[in-house]
């Protein structure tokens, strides 16, 4: 087996894997799939934002970019308009330059979009963001209405601290879930209404503390009560004060730990392995996708298929080492591009066809380093880079981490792959150290119980225990008013990265049932305290 250039560790280079580099000319990985994911997701910032002016026109903006970025950041209404022109910074490829060195330039000159929020409507604090309305720091989210601080997901309106959930409404503090209404700390649930701390629970109405559960109403901890004992009971426990609030967070999922659970977590699946997959067929370690066929390596793809080493995905195909496409066929090293094709070692490049080493171009074909050929050129000149490539060892490289635009504290490799700042610059990449914030300017006492807290804790800053400021907004504090929910002693970041910690690794292990002693593939680590069953056995038990 090879041996990691990047952490040392053997991974496995399958027949099959061979057979799609082939596809693109492209030698073996170097990497193992894990160093080849954190590669890619630290030129991915989903969620630190800053105020900055454009270098065009000097206006405020939301971006991306902080305002020391050494990148020119454009508005995204002057970034899409005709003030300026992607081959106006073309240039001659030089043969005696490393590509990655050259494109590095190229990169530093053309205007960079100052974030991705498209067709926003009072949602201007949002990232990888499409068609929401009322939103307010949402990222990677699509027609969202009303929601604050959710991620990761599609048609949500009115909820609050969320991430990997779709079709939710009036919801609070739930992941991996779909089709909810008014749960709250709710992970692997589906189609249910006025749940609250629940694990995979379906079809369920009013229970609190339970897992496991079909089409069931007024379960507390599994154990089933008449309506008026069950609306009794949760009132007893006073869940509107904080350490009450807590306290029987922390115990269920403390007693998670010692539940039996399903090895993963796909639906119509075949010959595929993953967690978290949707309508697969024929996909090797694919996690968080659906709609996808003889794909590996793959994380948060739909509808597409012939892709590998990708993060960011939709209905597309053959597509190779790629982060954050849409709409492509035959691209491979390529970096936010989309509706093209034939596109390779590209960025930020949308409605194109048959480009080389571009960024930020638009509606053009034929292009190496942002300028035009005709088509005999363009095959000519290209083949000749791609020979100049093997023999500098770059062809086949996804892009090196000093090309990213982003700290590595900025992007979502941090979220998956945490590094301290010594460690992540003893690996080469970069790293941003936030202002140190005097914790002593806080003055404000957030009240125990929802009950007390006044309108004026909108009017004050209060600090987490990582150092960051936040507020609460006021249409929060009316959704926790009305939901009985105390006031979050940490900020939306902490929040979320106390999510991502309930989630496992997207990592598999070989395991053997715990009932039936049938081989299996999980991401429960076999040192994990859970009792793991395969699919079937799994389904024999659930009530």
């Amino acid at each position: 087996m090879p041996q990691c250039t990047t952490c040392s560790n053997s991974f496995e280079t399958r027949d099959a894997d061979r057979t799609f580099y082939k596809k693109f000319d492209a030698p073996d990985p170097k990497k193992c799939p894990d160093c080849r994911l954190q590669q890619r997701l630290n030129f991915r910032n989903e969620r630190t934002l800053y105020k900055r002016t454009s270098n065009l026109s000097g206006k405020s903006m939301i971006s991306i970019y902080s305002p020391e970025s050494k990148y020119q950041i454009y508005s995204t209404d002057e970034w899409w308009s005709d003030k300026w022109d992607g081959l106006n910074y073309g240039r001659e490829f030089n043969f005696s330059r490393p590509f990655f060195e050259q494109f590095q330039d190229l990169l530093l000159r053309i205007p960079r979009i100052t974030l991705f929020n498209v067709n926003p409507t009072n949602s201007e604090y949002c990232q990888q963001a499409y068609n929401n309305k009322g939103c307010h720091l949402c990222m990677v989210v699509t027609d969202c209405e009303d929601c604050m601080y959710i991620s990761h997901t599609n048609h949500a309106k009115d909820s609050f601290d969320s991430t990997y959930t779709h079709h939710m409404e009036l919801c609070y503090e739930c992941l991996d879930s779909n089709q909810l209404y008014g749960c709250i700390e709710c992970q692997s649930c589906q189609g249910s209404n006025g749940l609250m701390y629940c694990y995979d629970c379906i079809g369920c109405r009013d229970c609190f503390g339970s897992w496991g559960l079909r089409n069931k109403e007024n379960y507390i901890f599994n154990k089933r009560y008449s309506k008026e004992e069950y609306k009794e009971k949760i009132n007893s426990l006073e869940l509107g004060k904080s350490p009450n609030y807590l306290e029987y967070k922390k115990y269920f999922q403390d007693l998670m730990k010692t539940r039996v659970h399903r090895a993963s977590r796909n639906i119509n699946i075949f010959d595929s392995t993953g967690n978290y997959l949707i309508n697969a067929q024929n996909c090797h370690e694919c996690f968080d996708s659906f709609q996808i066929q003889d794909c590996a390596y793959c994380t948060w793809i739909f509808e597409s298929n012939n892709c590998q080493d990708v993060y960011g995905l939709g209905g597309s195909g053959w597509v190779y080492n790629c982060l954050g496409n849409e709409k492509v066929n035959n691209v491979a090293f390529n970096t936010f591009v989309s509706d093209g094709g034939d596109i390779y070692y590209s960025d930020l490049c949308f409605y194109s066809m048959n480009l080389f080493g571009c960024a930020g171009l638009r509606n053009k074909k034929h292009c190496i380093f942002n300028k035009q050929y005709s088509p005999e050129e363009y095959e000519k000149l290209r083949a000749q880079i791609i020979e100049h490539m093997k023999k500098t060892g770059e062809w086949g490289e996804f892009f090196p981490v000093s090309l990213s635009p982003f700290a590595y504290n900025e992007t979502a490799a941090q979220n998956y792959f945490p590094l301290t700042k010594e460690e992540a610059e003893k690996q080469g990449f970069a790293w941003k150290t936030s202002k140190e914030i005097d914790q002593k300017e806080q003055i404000y006492k957030i009240p125990e119980d929802i009950k007390d807290v006044q309108d004026d804790i909108t009017e004050n800053i209060v600090v987490c225990s990582c150092n960051k400021r936040y507020q609460i907004d006021p249409v929060e504090l009316k959704f926790y008013k009305e939901k009985n929910i105390p006031i979050p002693l940490k900020c939306h970041d902490c929040r979320y990265a106390d999510r991502l910690k309930l989630r496992n690794p997207r990592k598999l292990y070989k395991r053997n049932c715990a009932k039936c002693n049938a081989e299996i593939q999980t991401t429960y680590a076999p040192d994990r305290p859970e009792v793991i069953y395969c699919e079937q056995c799994y389904l024999k038990e659930v009530d």
